[in-house]
């Protein structure tokens, strides 16, 4: 330790002689926990440092910060904390605090008693001030209020936020389909509009630091989590200015970056659904998507949340090989007619939610399956079907495989998702719930862009 630095921590014995041999002098006292050192703090010194001749910090103890911070505070342990404060140019001496903090979150009382400073600094927005200013009127010390701010050239700041700025990681929602899958693929509508609905979910994933948290989702459930992966990879790129795009633009970006990285040709309401976030019904057309002014209510989509189930089923998807049965049979009167038909649920789930109509909106999740199985056949095989057969005769109203399907996770709408929860996974060794949530907000929200 620096001996000038060190020189200049002072213990309780060492305050009493300070004021004894400062008598003349004016002495500033301020406290406070210093956990993380930044230009605001030396900005605040400078003040203090301005109101008298000498200046003595105190810098709260460990446990003391922990009982008023939390958890994984503070950061630096208390003899750093001191040090640095003391090396600081405006700081004459720095002390340790009370091992206690009272009331008003007071920490320093026999620091004042012992030192009797002349000015007492109490920041404007204390949520203590009161307490503080009691405090020095009953050791008779002057109470000096300044406000917390720095000069133009500095940019605000706080040990919150660079500890939140140290621990940042972009987030993502992922995303359930409803109905429409597959009418948003220009390649395949031939200029006819598409419609999908869907809606954004919880758990978050997360990237940080170039690693991803996948928050225990399986990979290949149908929930675009490739997508989502994708675009916090293209949030998080220094190449990627997001501040200034609207979510269209960024939508729209991502569905050309995944278009030119895939081998086939990809539809965009995976890419528009987890920016947008929230529940949305997109109309799609050659070269755009935009969201459906539809008016439901939060308590609605609560409401439709409580009657979804969401199972994976256990079986590897494939979504290959439904891709290449949609390219193989788009162009069939079969395959023709099931698209139809799947633009044509893909809005009707939306006019129905809107209704309120719940049972409508399962029946339509249902026969988008069917539509879906005639486009693709491959998308379901024995083993899904017998899962899916189950279901419905235990209380499944409507089901489908979300995303291409052939396999991860089968949605089941239905008034008991608890008994037929229960029922599946007994029945089906291998079956598990994803728990999920919906996610309201849109993308530049969620990551406070």
């Amino acid at each position: 330790m620096s001996e000038t630095a060190k020189n200049k921590i002072l213990n309780l014995e060492g305050l009493r002689q300070l004021r004894t041999s400062q008598k003349e002098a004016t002495i500033i006292f301020c406290s406070g926990c210093y956990d993380i050192l930044q230009s605001g703090h030396a900005f605040f010194f400078n003040q203090c440092k301005s109101f008298g001749d000498i200046l003595v910090v105190g810098v709260g103890r460990d446990q003391v910060i922990e009982k008023l911070k939390g958890p994984g505070r503070p950061v630096n342990p208390e003899n750093n904390r001191v040090y640095l404060v003391a090396a600081m140019e405006d700081v004459t001496y720095a002390v340790l605090n009370d091992h206690e903090v009272g009331e008003g979150k007071i920490d320093f009382s026999n620091i004042l008693e012992a030192l009797r400073p002349n000015i007492f600094i109490i920041n404007d927005d204390d949520s203590a001030v009161q307490y503080k200013k009691d405090l020095c009127k009953k050791l008779n010390i002057t109470p000096q209020t300044v406000s917390r701010s720095v000069p133009p050239e500095l940019v605000p700041t706080s040990t919150t936020n660079i500890i939140n700025k140290i621990n940042y990681a972009f987030r993502a929602p992922l995303r359930i389909d409803f109905a429409g899958g597959w009418a948003d693929v220009p390649y395949i509508m031939y200029g006819k509009k598409g419609y999908v609905s869907n809606v954004a979910i919880k758990p978050l994933i997360e990237y940080k630091s170039g690693r991803f948290n996948f928050s225990g989702y399986p990979r290949g459930s149908g929930l675009s989590t490739s997508t989502a992966a994708k675009l916090l990879e293209m949030l998080s790129a220094k190449n990627y200015n997001v501040d200034n795009k609207t979510l269209e633009q960024v939508g729209e970006d991502l569905f050309n970056l995944e278009n030119k990285e895939l081998q086939w040709f990809i539809g965009r309401q995976d890419q528009y659904s987890i920016v947008y976030g929230g529940f949305q019904c997109f109309e799609f057309g050659e070269d755009y998507a935009k969201p459906l002014d539809v008016n439901i209510s939060h308590e609605t989509l609560e409401e439709l949340r409580h009657q979804m189930l969401l199972i994976h089923t256990g079986v590897s998807r494939n979504a290959q090989t439904a891709v290449e049965d949609v390219y193989k049979n788009h162009k069939t009167s079969a395959g023709i007619d099931a698209l139809d038909k799947l633009a044509k649920y893909g809005r009707e789930f939306a006019l129905a939610l809107e209704k309120h109509d719940f049972d409508l909106c399962a029946k339509i999740v249902d026969d988008n399956w069917q539509a879906q199985k005639q486009l693709a056949p491959s998308c379901t095989n024995e083993e899904l079907e017998e899962m899916y057969d189950f279901a419905r005769n235990n209380g499944a109203k409507g089901a489908k495989l979300c995303g291409a399907g052939g396999g991860g996770a089968f949605l089941f709408m239905t008034n008991d998702p608890l008994k037929l929860k229960r029922a599946m996974k007994k029945q089906f060794s291998g079956c598990f719930e994803i728990d999920f949530e919906f996610e309201y907000q849109d993308i530049k929200t969620l990551n406070k862009i």
